[in-house]
């Protein structure tokens, strides 16, 4: 009887992280040989929610908020412990890309106030909160969290004094900020995707915003945006400098470090601090993870390296099952990772994602063979 523990992240417009547990589940458990223990990881991203319902058996929690494009409202879900006092919220649920229609997906043009509008439905419900734990990833908004601030009293105004729109296609127009100096009546914690800059070539807007729709020009703009709200929060004494505010979720973190002095705590923090108690009561003799791409970004601590390092250290062989997998980013791993690449089993890209139950299907019998009959 061998052991193999199921950690995949989730793999982004494809599956949860929960739900691919699930799929690889049924299709390794065919194989009576094999003692299978699922425990879905989140880097803050999407299927975060998810992740903490199941593994800190939550009580979901539904509120309406408006669309991160529109002003119509919809349901999100959050997860709830009222032993600890604790709200689970997962941004990409509120403002996520994945809500966001293709020819809606104009960065310029969009903010967070829904999950501003979110956090001021929790303070009038008279929840019993003592903390916020918000998953920031998989966000289609990349507005610095303004819009997230504006729900609190931030305004923007022009060389004119009128009142601008908090959208990142106005930032270059701001010359005056106001700000009541809100304080919430609950700590926030971020669990944050990636360790990235606030501006610059690993900044938000020129990592990120192009895979929420952004044009180059667009990033350009963005970008100077960006630069001059932070000279804005700089002449009204609100911060000192960009050094330490974090890029992730388009700058929302750096926002909610701004106005609301929040504790970032990193995904590989997050991961490890649920993935270490499950190795040692499990004790695998294998385990697998995997997302929708490993690359570059992976890299900067995204869920699925967080998993094949905690790994390595306990010499433990993984499987990496990505629907992409840049050779060069695996290639320091050795044969301590055994990839699997879900779009090698197809045409192309667009096939492998519209066929990724199938996917998933080959690739765990190519573990099931790797186990057996190597």
């Amino acid at each position: 009887m061998k052991k193999i523990l199921l950690a995949p992240n989730s793999y982004k417009e494809c599956s949860y992280s929960t739900e691919a547990a699930d799929s690889f589940e049924k299709i390794l458990g065919k194989d009576s040989k094999l003692k299978i223990t699922k425990f879905p990881i989140s880097d803050g991203g999407d299927g975060f929610l998810q992740v903490c319902c199941r593994n800190f058996n939550l009580e979901v929690l539904t509120f309406e908020v408006t669309k991160p494009y529109n002003n119509e409202l919809f349901v999100v879900k959050t997860g709830y412990s009222a032993n600890d006092k604790s709200l689970y919220i997962e941004s990409a649920e509120v403002i996520g890309l994945k809500l966001i229609p293709n020819e809606k997906r104009h960065p310029l043009l969009l903010n967070s106030k829904g999950l501003g509008m979110l956090f001021n439905l929790v303070i009038e419900s008279g929840l019993n909160v003592d903390k916020i734990i918000l998953g920031i990833g998989g966000t289609g908004t990349s507005d610095l969290g303004l819009g997230f601030c504006s729900a609190f009293g931030l305004r923007l105004y022009d060389i004119f004094e009128n009142e601008v729109e908090i959208i990142p296609a106005n930032y270059v127009l701001a010359s005056k900020i106001s700000w009541p100096r809100f304080r919430l009546p609950f700590s926030i914690e971020l669990v944050t995707d990636v360790d990235n800059e606030l501006l610059g070539p690993n900044g938000a807007a020129i990592t990120f915003a192009k895979q929420k729709g952004a044009t180059d020009r667009e990033i350009d703009v963005m970008e100077l945006g960006f630069t001059k709200m932070l000279k804005l929060f700089k002449d009204n004494g609100l911060v000192e400098s960009s050094a330490g505010l974090s890029g992730a979720g388009g700058g929302l973190a750096a926002g909610l470090q701004i106005f609301f002095n929040v504790k970032i705590i990193m995904a590989k923090d997050f991961i490890t601090g649920m993935l270490s108690g499950k190795i040692d009561e499990v004790a695998p003799d294998f385990i697998l993870t995997g997302e929708g791409a490993f690359d570059g970004q992976s890299l900067m601590n995204k869920g699925a390296k967080v998993v094949i390092d905690n790994c390595i250290s306990r010499d433990i062989p993984v499987f990496l099952v990505c629907g992409k997998i840049d050779k060069n980013s695996i290639s320091s791993y050795g044969d301590k990772v055994f990839p699997i690449e879900l779009q090698s089993f197809f045409k192309n890209q667009q096939e492998s994602i519209n066929n990724f139950q199938k996917g998933i299907e080959l690739a765990g019998e190519k573990v099931i063979d790797y186990i057996f009959n190597r």
